[in-house]
């Protein structure tokens, strides 16, 4: 439209996955191994959803240039048909979490659901309560719950681009929404029961007043973050000098000076040192997702660059 200056696209993808790959119990009891890998016909993994793609470019007749765009995603995932409830994944880490799970794969639900205790404050004692789904009086592994997935239910990237003579200014951002990332380092290194134990942590472990120093901390909702976020990941400044005027014409073809800032920032209510994380805490085969433990963030760095063209 507008003569060029704005373009854009729509587009619709819808993606079944079957025969999944997957460990199974096989149905013969004699069988040579506990276990076996095969496809399973009847299960599907859904993938759908809609991307939207825009930008407007267009430049003055005193020679000022701009151009703005980015795209957004709606993505929907779900798991269905599976022969099992749940298949579980993510495995935790950490003193008392051996053989811990954290996500998986749920009927019903997005690849890499988090299937957890819902953690819902502390006792008279300073004790974890959790939620009691079932109803038989005791909070124990048969309470956990789908209680979000890692995958992003909307992904978006954005971007600007400014130019007058030899000035030029360009920024990228790009972020996602609908997620949640699990805190394994916390789970395990910055809880209150460490106090007890003499062992070095961080203000988090004690955080609240009501927490016994005896309470321990397995694997729950308690750890269990959004992990929404936008990261400005580019920002760069240049200037094209016009070697003409300066007269080097003779001797040089073109002159470029720039600086560049990478991962400026990220806002983000995650309290961990980076919510694009994925440790990989892989169970039998299967892909675990969005788990943070012991994660090195992305650096901030910046780049002074000088181009000289002969």
């Amino acid at each position: 439209m507008f003569g060029g200056a704005l373009t854009g696209t729509v587009d619709y993808f819808r993606k079944v996955t079957d025969n999944i790959l997957l460990e199974v119990i096989p149905a013969d009891p004699i069988q040579p191994a506990a276990t076996q890998w095969t496809n399973v016909p009847d299960m599907t993994i859904t993938n759908k959803g809609v991307e939207f793609d825009l930008a407007y470019r267009h430049t003055t007749p005193n020679g000022f240039s701009y151009s703005v765009g980015g795209n957004v995603t709606f993505i929907n995932n779900k798991v269905e048909h599976s022969p099992y409830s749940v298949i579980p994944s993510g495995s935790a880490s950490g003193a008392g979490l051996t053989s811990a799970t954290i996500n998986g794969y749920v009927n019903g639900q997005p690849i890499g659901t988090f299937f957890l205790q819902e953690f819902i404050g502390f006792d008279a004692n300073g004790l974890s309560l959790y939620r009691d789904i079932t109803g038989d009086g005791i909070a124990n592994d048969k309470d956990r719950q789908a209680l979000g997935s890692a995958l992003p239910k909307t992904m978006y990237n954005f971007y600007f681009n400014l130019g007058y003579k030899g000035l030029d200014l360009s920024a990228n951002f790009n972020g996602v929404s609908g997620n949640k990332v699990y805190d394994n380092t916390a789970n395990s290194s910055f809880y209150k029961n460490l106090l007890a134990k003499g062992v070095n942590t961080t203000p988090a472990a004690i955080a609240d007043p009501k927490e016994a120093t005896t309470n321990s901390a397995p694997v729950s909702s308690r750890y269990l973050k959004d992990g929404k976020f936008l990261r400005m990941n580019n920002l760069s400044i240049g200037y094209n000098f016009n070697t003409k005027a300066l007269g080097l014409g003779k001797w040089v073809n073109a002159m470029r000076i720039s600086l560049t800032g990478q991962n400026l920032f990220v806002i983000t209510p995650y309290d961990g040192y980076d919510p694009e994380v994925n440790t990989d805490r892989t169970v039998n085969g299967i892909s675990s997702y969005g788990i943070d433990y012991l994660s090195y963030p992305k650096a901030r760095s910046f780049l002074l660059g000088f181009n000289v063209t002969f």
